[in-house]
């Protein structure tokens, strides 16, 4: 296979040119062989164009590894096309060459994006095509990521692998407060909200006022991740998740869970400040979160984080895994399982296509890939990879982010998502910066976000 770069369109993108010879015997999604319509005909002169989300060097030599190995074997003659989102963001780019009429083939996008190019219809429904293909066994895939790619029970997209907010702990930091580490098992109902609070008043290090080292930092710059500590109290933020008609951040474990956060912040000074959080795009700019560094400069004694594996793995620190604390009420697991889809847009020629790429992207070959690179280290999707990434050490517990996949909530899905985000993220910023009382901040969250749900449903 070689891989040239070429300009289409006014943007700069790969295309990988294919050798077209057989691996094995032409894996499919599931690694047997692809339904026999894909191998009847030529894609000569086809060029199949994918908008990435991550075009680095890890993420260019696994796309190498589908093609070569996955998908030019079972389409033969067709070229594949990686469009980069020239700097600024895959969405924007997305809705640029969208709005050009120049729609890729199929792109990667985070599913909370899935509702609002389906109501535009420019989404491919891929259910049809997944029902046809009998190679393509979806109960091997996790539940939280299977759903990830649906929106009123059809399917849209395929999961590029499970991610969500876990809690990182450091275990030097817990033996000093001499506390037992949080358990890593999400059925253990000993790990509450109340339990986290109390550690929290032993972890923290502060000289007078000033903290020197938080006890627990969590993470509110995007909706999905933070709609996660929602669930894991018990907690809910709009009463459903596909096309949610209202918000409910008033109802009674809602705001517990804010007055708690903020307590932390304000009264008990055990969370990381709201000045350490002066960084980021003018969007999240002062939101908590995104508190790898944090954590990795040992600022933070647990934090509320994506996986960031191989990052946190360089660090040398003592660290490991845990699932966000459970109810203080009835002790449930709760949590976001996140995942980015493999979508196909309406608008392709090649509807076969689509789903030949669709199905390889996002099923458990490339999810190995992503599993195995040292640069990646991605969770994988489906059940059949989780012994061997149990057994990725260190850390020892790192099951606990595949597991989310079992209980995790998917999220939230309307075609209001981004300014229901910009609403109730920036909306509660005042109770971070204690400058509103929590239940001030959250009337005028409901009342907006409402408003929102009531256009969209218009």
């Amino acid at each position: 296979m070689s891989l040239r770069r070429t300009t289409r369109r006014s943007f700069h993108g790969g295309v990988f040119a294919g050798t077209s010879t057989l691996f094995g015997a032409a894996c499919s999604a599931s690694g047997s062989s692809p339904p026999p319509a894909a191998r009847s005909r030529t894609y000569e002169g086809v060029v199949f164009q994918h908008l990435a989300k991550g075009t680095g060097v890890p993420d260019m030599r696994n796309y190498e590894r589908v093609i070569a190995e996955l998908f030019e074997p079972a389409f033969p003659g067709v070229k594949v096309e990686i469009i980069p989102d020239g700097g600024i963001g895959y969405w924007e780019k997305l809705q640029a060459i969208l709005a050009a009429g120049t729609p890729p083939d199929a792109a990667q996008q985070d599913e909370y994006f899935m509702a609002h190019l389906i109501k535009k219809g420019q989404l491919l429904e891929l259910t049809p095509l997944q029902v046809k293909d009998r190679s393509f066994d979806p109960k091997g895939m996790y539940e939280g990521a299977w759903r990830a790619g649906h929106f009123k029970d059809k399917l849209y997209g395929l999961s590029a692998g499970i991610f969500g907010p876990m809690l990182k702990f450091n275990m030097d930091h817990f033996d000093e407060a001499g506390l037992p580490y949080p358990p890593a098992d999400p059925r253990n109902p000993s790990w509450t909200w109340s339990r986290m609070r109390e550690d929290a008043k032993k972890l923290a290090r502060r000289t007078g006022n000033q903290i020197e080292r938080a006890a627990f930092a969590w993470d509110a710059r995007f909706l999905s991740r933070f709609s996660g500590h929602f669930y894991a109290y018990g907690a809910r933020v709009v009463d459903r998740l596909d096309d949610p008609t209202r918000c409910v951040l008033d109802e009674p474990r809602s705001v517990e869970l804010l007055q708690l956060l903020h307590d932390m912040q304000h009264v008990d000074l055990t969370a990381a400040p709201a000045d350490w959080y002066r960084f980021g795009s003018a969007r999240v700019n002062g939101l908590p979160g995104d508190n790898g560094a944090l954590f990795r400069e040992g600022k933070v004694a647990m934090s509320v984080e994506l996986l960031e594996l191989a990052a946190t793995r360089r660090t040398g620190l003592r660290w490991d895994y845990a699932p966000l604390p459970r109810s203080n009420t009835d002790g449930k697991a709760g949590g976001f399982v996140g995942s980015n889809v493999f979508t196909g847009m309406k608008a392709s020629r090649y509807p076969e296509l689509v789903w030949g790429w669709v199905s390889r992207m996002g099923g458990p070959k490339y999810h190995e890939f992503r599993m195995r690179d040292p640069d990646i280290l991605n969770t994988p999707a489906w059940k059949s990879l989780l012994v061997e990434y149990a057994k990725m050490t260190p850390p020892d517990n790192i099951k606990a982010n595949i597991e989310l996949g079992e209980y995790g909530m998917s999220s939230i899905m309307s075609t209001a998502y981004v300014e229901m985000q910009d609403e109730v993220l920036n909306g509660l910023k005042p109770i971070w910066n204690n400058e509103a009382p929590v239940r001030q901040a959250v009337a005028d969250v409901v009342r907006k976000v409402n408003d929102l749900l009531k256009d969209a449903a218009r």
